[in-house]
Parts: C-alpha cells; structure tokens; sequence
C-alpha cells in the first residue's frame, strides 16, 4: 500500500481501489500508477478495508467492484455515495452494463467502467469522471441519447432548440464532455461551444455551470 501525499497537484489525483479480485485490483492499480501517474491509495479486498482507506485517505476516486463478496452492488453504491461526498465513484464491474450502468449512475456512481472493455476506455473513464463529468460507454451514452431525442420534450423551451441543438443538449444530460461531443457529431469542439452557447440563450442558462446541471436534471426526468 503506498501512502497518499498531503499535497497532491491537480495531475496526481489520488485513488483508492475495491475489488476482491487479485487480477482486477493489481491490474487496475497498475494502469492507474503507469499510464495516468496518479497515486494509488491502497488496494482493498472486502468492504470494511474499502471504508478505512476511504476514510483514512479521503481519495479524489473511489474505483469499487460493486459486487463485492455478495453484496447487492446497487445499495453499495448508494451507501458509498452518502457517505463519500467528497470525492468520485467509479464502478467497474463484469455485470452487464445494460443492466447496471443507468441504476449505478442513479445510486450515486460517476462512471460505469465494463471490466471485458479495453485498457483506453478504462483510461477515457477514469479522466471524464475526475473531470467531473459521468462516464457510460459510448453505446449506452448514446442508447439513452436516442431515447430522449425520440420522446416528446420535458424542458417548457426544448421544443424552441432545433434538431442539432437538442441532440447537443441530449449528450450534455447523458455525460459527455465537449470533445466527445464533438467527435460523436464529427464536429470541431468550437462547434460544439457554439452550440453551447445557442442553447443557453433559448433556454435562459445564466452561464455553463447552469447548462449541464439542467441539462442533467432534463436528462434524469426523460429517464422516469
């Protein structure tokens, strides 16, 4: 186990990770370690050395298999999320995200991380949730994209963003940034901050801060 540093620079964000699998918790840890330079915590098996890490070391990330042992992931998450306010949750699971990802995002979890997904998008994960953005795969992202573009607006204003518009808005709700934005649409990021801005306007946001919390907020009551 190595010991956070008291000064951390915004590049070193510092990690604590749950997995009761050895393979999966030194794997993690390794990526983690090499390829971001962030500071790894300490490494626990079971729930009750996932706690004393946590609150020993208060980390920016918490990466948890939420199934530990056989707990019910879901009400793990939610108990995390109340008690860790502080700092990130990323759950990485082999459960099948089709199931989980949405029930994660809605117990507290900033990301859902598949376990059979690849070395990058683990990386892509880690970054757009310490970014403090929330982190699907692109394919349920965008799943949950089509389902709102196809329902009737929930926004009183919606209706008065055209079509290009309420898809930004759409992917804004569902997490993403403004370069995965921009590479979903096969626009430029200024593009995408054009757009940005046009909805603000329609929809009364005083400022960027305002655009992704309603953004969210539209985005979770499509999802009732």
């Amino acid at each position: 186990m190595r010991a956070c540093s008291t000064t951390l620079s915004p590049r070193q964000p510092s990690v604590v990770i749950a997995d009761d699998s050895t393979v999966a918790r030194e794997g993690l840890a390794a990526i983690i370690r090499q390829d971001l330079g962030y500071t790894v915590c300490g490494l626990a098996t079971d729930e009750r050395t996932m706690r004393e890490l946590t609150e020993k070391h208060h980390p920016d990330l918490l990466v948890v298999e939420p199934f530990l042992g056989h707990h019910d992931g879901i009400f793990l998450l939610k108990e995390l999320a109340a008690r860790f306010r502080r700092g990130r949750i990323l759950a990485v699971s082999r459960q099948p995200e089709e199931i989980y990802a949405e029930r994660a995002l809605r117990a507290g979890a900033s990301g859902y991380w598949m376990k059979t997904s690849t070395r990058e998008e683990l990386i892509r994960a880690l970054d757009t949730v310490l970014a403090g953005e929330l982190y699907v795969s692109p394919r349920i992202a965008l799943r949950a994209v089509h389902e709102i573009v196809d329902r009737r607006a929930t926004h009183p204003k919606v209706p008065n963003l055209t079509d290009r518009e309420l898809h930004v808005f759409s992917l804004i709700g569902a997490g993403f940034g403004t370069t995965r934005i921009a590479q979903e649409l096969g626009i430029s990021p200024k593009t995408v901050e054009t757009y940005h801005e046009h909805i603000k306007l329609k929809l009364g946001y005083v400022d960027a801060g305002a655009l992704h919390q309603g953004a969210r907020e539209w985005f979770g009551c499509t999802q009732r």
